[in-house]
């Protein structure tokens, strides 16, 4: 299975995102997120403003929706995004919800298995539920409390047992992103601490890296 790059635009200002993400896509990242802290400052105008200056690229609205699936699925298609992110901790009727006013605007959900006791079983009930997207993410509080903690432990047991594709984010090195690829995730995350920081030859640089060794890595030509 080839593997997909989003970076994670973790910024404040409107303007600040689409100046790095008009990197990253020069870099050859595939996929764009509008991260929570963006749209709480900006909000869905972020989203917009993004979906303008790359209208071809893939955009994943960072919700952590925990409740009022339907609502923010609604919202990320209204806003011209493609993906959603609910919470698998979240009640069945949310996941649900999510689904069904996702199907009507074209907008695909990935289940975010942090939070969860069991990341694994957690990621098996939300594919049973008929999400499209397993998202593997260790959270930025644990592994600061953690460091010993990678965001690719656990992935061989959640690609055993899911068919649906998965997602790897959490503070992923050059190296661990590269290695979730050849594991089989789908797509991985690149954000802290690689993003922000320099955002210029920087950045593009390790982008460059990254997007050749996961394309490598994942068959991707």
């Amino acid at each position: 299975m080839s593997c997909t790059v989003q970076i994670s635009l973790d910024l404040r200002t409107t303007d600040d995102a689409v100046h790095v993400a008009q990197v990253a896509a020069d870099a050859g990242v595939d996929w764009l997120e509008a991260g929570t802290p963006l749209m709480v400052e900006q909000g869905m105008a972020a989203v917009r403003a993004l979906r303008a200056k790359f209208p071809t690229h893939p955009i994943v609205c960072d919700f952590k929706v925990c409740d009022g699936g339907g609502l923010f699925a609604r919202f990320a298609g209204e806003a011209g995004a493609n993906y959603i992110d609910v919470m698998a901790a979240a009640h069945d009727a949310t996941l649900r919800a999510a689904m069904r006013e996702a199907d009507k605007h074209g907008v695909k959900v990935i289940a975010d298995t942090m939070f969860c006791p069991d990341p694994v079983a957690a990621a098996v009930r939300a594919e049973s539920i008929g999400v499209h997207m397993i998202g593997w993410h260790l959270g930025y509080d644990h592994r600061a409390e953690n460091r010993g903690l990678r965001a690719i432990d656990g992935l061989d047991q959640v690609l055993r047992v899911v068919r649906i594709p998965v997602q790897v984010v959490g503070g992923l090195s050059v190296e661990h992103a590269i290695e979730a690829a050849r594991m089989g995730a789908a797509s991985v995350v690149i954000g802290g601490p690689l993003v922000p920081g320099d955002r210029a030859t920087g950045l593009a640089a390790t982008l460059k890296e990254i997007v050749a060794g996961v394309r490598s890595a994942s068959g991707r030509l």
